[in-house]
């Protein structure tokens, strides 16, 4: 089969809007008017997939960016070496790899199917039209589907905390990961990551995986994960701390490094970029506010022996 060529004039159109949105400068009317460019001939699609993934073909790259360890020994008696300064070109390389993070993965994609989105250190209450309520967590995004049959949300990233309005009939439904959780009469939160995990703080739900043959209920208190279509249990905790970053809590309970570090670098409004190998650091633990993320990072990484450099819009572990 031959793939048909793109024209130069439209190439240089989807580079535009690469650019445009890698340079953090997109506000709701220019994704609005992507959206529309997407939608106008399938060779836009096409282009933009294209330039989009000349950038990301280089993320495996970023090694090259990474500075170089200074050692902190003592020499002929003198005082050990200080942390250099970062140079220019270390800088330079730094911001040419937030640039490549800021255009991979899956971020813009999800801005064009979303309703709503939440940023990196944003935590929002959105009221639906039901006066159900969804509390989006940093980085985090739904997409709303209301029908005359069904209320439905895709989770398409991140964390939501539910609040389901029980005085309209038809069932509250969201899809997730692989599988759909359906609300009893409960208000409840589900995590979107590597799997899908859900917890009730209040009623119950009914979750489903799509390789399952019949439903699992959940009550307060209980958890479940949800992977590959199957439902698993995980261990109960007590409601009141089921989804804590509502009231500005950030509850870590002996989670690998490198998933804690993830999770707090959410509530950061800078980019948090991991160059060190976490998969042999200890687990951790511990409670912080989200307001002071950025030393939760901090104390994180150091108590870890990982070394933090600070640049603008960005903190590096290495």
């Amino acid at each position: 089969m031959t793939v048909p060529l793109i024209d130069g004039a439209i190439l240089a159109r989807a580079r535009e809007w690469v650019r445009l949105l890698a340079s953090g400068d997109a506000d709701a009317a220019d994704i609005a008017a992507l959206k529309d460019w997407l939608g106008e001939r399938p060779e836009h699609a096409r282009a933009f997939e294209r330039e989009r993934g000349f950038w990301q073909d280089l993320e495996p790259h970023r090694s090259l960016f990474a500075p170089r360890a200074i050692p902190a020994t003592r020499a002929h008696g003198r005082a050990p070496h200080r942390l250099r300064r970062p140079s220019r070109r270390f800088v330079a390389g730094a911001v040419a790899a937030s640039l490549l993070l800021a255009v991979t993965g899956t971020d813009i994609l999800v801005r064009l199917q979303a309703d709503h989105v939440t940023d990196r250190g944003e935590v929002r209450s959105v009221r639906l039209s039901d006066r159900s309520t969804a509390m989006l967590d940093a980085n985090s995004a739904i997409a709303v589907h209301y029908s005359n049959t069904e209320r439905r949300i895709d989770l398409l990233r991140g964390r939501v905390w539910f609040d389901v309005a029980h005085d309209d009939a038809r069932p509250f439904r969201v899809a997730a990961g692989s599988g759909v959780i359906e609300d009893v009469g409960t208000a409840f939160e589900v995590t979107e990551g590597h799997t899908t995990q859900v917890a009730v703080s209040q009623g119950a739900v009914r979750l489903l995986g799509n390789d399952e043959p019949s439903a699992v209920t959940l009550t307060a208190g209980q958890r479940a994960d949800l992977a590959g279509g199957i439902v698993s249990s995980l261990p109960a905790v007590l409601p009141g701390r089921i989804a804590a970053w509502r009231h500005g809590e950030l509850l870590i309970d002996d989670m690998p490094l490198n998933q804690a570090i993830a999770l707090a670098g959410h509530y950061r409004p800078g980019l948090t970029l991991v160059w060190a190998d976490l998969s042999a650091k200890p687990h951790v633990s511990g409670a912080f506010k989200i307001a002071q993320a950025d030393e939760a990072v901090i104390a994180m990484a150091t108590n870890a022996g990982v070394n933090v450099a600070h640049l603008p819009g960005a903190m590096i572990l290495y």
